[in-house]
């Protein structure tokens, strides 16, 4: 009779488990529709303007809507465009931007969404989780969920590729030394969709992963071969020479002088009780959902420097801050790793890619798909940590997760005396305390303890 209560229980929690995990795939799903369907997606129309723009012979990094209408994004007040990335970036998106836009966001949403299930399937190769149908469930389900990947939906943002590619180098990072080339090689690539994946090169001389970093400049060289290939010489330098250093002081913006006179853009721009804008003849709304999206430990940095005669850029912030915790991590590190297993080898990388996040002052919560393993992390030591009775790591680990992973929404919490500002700095404060957690287990580990799979 016991046996047959367990066997019961058994049934019944994967049973639940099984809708939860259907229901969390077709909601997403249906958020990808939804997006289609209803949003502007304020990153990918840059990035279609951009493709567009150079398909009619113009520069992707101007705003054509004096001259032609049909070319803006739909959102851009200023003279200089909203993409930002290097020109060999605009030409990938030449195609898409062939065909109406509705087409391309449906084409470009579910490719996000596969690169999504892909991440998934490599994740769960990695920390061996396939062996255990609940621990799959599970992990769908917070990955289904996992609220920073909804927005990055919704924006249209491009992260989610280069999400993949740290995966895939981390994949072959875990495997053995052979395999070292393709993890440079898929990190150097991704760097070309977000230059500071570039700050993984001194966690790498300092780890001494030569062969990695052999990769890396090898996908570099790769990336400099295809732009001057097909982008051009002449494209290339004025990349490098006018439009990187106004990307690098201005991100988006820009000052009032740049600004396009605001009555030219309130003729394209129609002005009702909800906020919408027009391509290609119809509707989108300027966003779908609305949530708190900074998440760089620089901007707080930014904002408490108001208080103070202090006046530093924030690319001086992000060099000290940067600086310091690599400082930090050689120090904590130099002993620790020696006895290293693939589990803390792959804790120790995202230990560093929340650095990097916390080191730019460009993050955003759509960024912050990079810490999408926290979730597969959790699943894989909480029976460890729950054992050895370390609930002080597991209470910061699944709380920082917790900030991070669950829905926000900007209009119920901004007006907020004391939660307001709370919710303005939770992904700041969730990365903090991943952040910590993780470095606390790394020092506490068992070495005979079994971790990531080792190909």
């Amino acid at each position: 009779m016991k046996y047959l209560k367990k066997s019961f229980g058994k049934i019944i929690l994967k049973t639940v488990l099984v809708l939860i995990f259907v229901f969390s795939f077709i909601r997403l799903v249906n958020f990808t529709i939804e997006f289609s369907e209803e949003s502007i997606q304020m990153d990918f129309t840059a990035y279609y303007a951009a493709g567009k723009a150079l398909n009619n012979g113009l520069s992707p990094y101007k705003n054509h809507v004096l001259g032609r209408w049909d070319l803006w994004d739909g959102i851009n007040m200023f003279r200089h465009s909203r993409f930002l990335y290097p020109p060999l970036v605009a030409n990938m998106f030449q195609s898409l931007a062939a065909l109406p836009y509705i087409q391309a966001k449906y084409i470009w949403n579910f490719f996000n969404l596969t690169c999504l299930i892909i991440c998934f399937i490599i994740l769960i190769k990695i920390f061996g989780l396939n062996k255990d149908f609940n621990k799959i469930l599970i992990a769908g389900i917070l990955t289904f969920n996992f609220f920073p990947f909804i927005t990055l939906l919704e924006r249209g943002q491009v992260d989610c590729i280069t999400f993949l590619l740290i995966v895939l180098g981390l994949m072959f990072l875990m495997k053995k030394e052979k395999c070292y080339f393709m993890s440079g090689l898929f990190f150097g690539i991704a760097s070309l969709f977000k230059p500071y994946s570039l700050l993984l090169i001194p966690f790498l001389f300092i780890r001494k992963k030569y062969k990695v970093l052999y990769g890396y400049a090898s996908g570099i060289i790769l990336i400099i071969i295809l732009t001057l290939s097909i982008s051009g010489y002449d494209a290339v330098h004025n990349y490098i020479t006018k439009e990187l250093p106004r990307i690098s002081k201005y991100h988006s913006s820009g000052t009032q002088e740049m600004r396009i006179p605001l009555e030219i853009i309130q003729t394209y721009l129609e002005m009702t009780p909800y906020s919408i804008s027009i391509i290609d003849g119809r509707m989108y709304l300027t966003e779908s959902i609305s949530f708190n999206s900074k998440a760089s430990f620089i901007r707080i940095l930014q904002v408490l420097q108001l208080k103070t005669p202090l006046n530093f850029s924030n690319t001086t912030y992000s060099v000290i801050v940067f600086a310091i915790f690599l400082l930090m991590m050689t120090i904590f590190f130099k002993r620790t790793l020696n006895t290293e297993t693939p589990l803390t080898e792959f804790i120790y990388w995202q230990v560093v890619l929340i650095i990097i996040l916390l080191s730019s002052p460009y993050t955003w919560v759509m960024n912050l798909v990079w810490l999408m393993p926290v979730a597969f992390i959790i699943i894989k030591i909480f029976p460890q940590l729950f054992t050895d009775k370390k609930f002080v790591i597991l209470a910061l680990l699944i709380g920082g997760y917790l900030l991070l992973a669950l829905p926000d929404n900007l209009l119920l919490t901004k007006d907020l005396p004391v939660l307001g500002e709370f919710f303005k700095t939770r992904y700041v404060i969730s990365e903090f305390l991943i952040l910590l957690s993780l470095t606390l287990y790394i020092k506490s580990f068992k070495p005979a303890i079994e971790g990531v799979q080792k190909a």
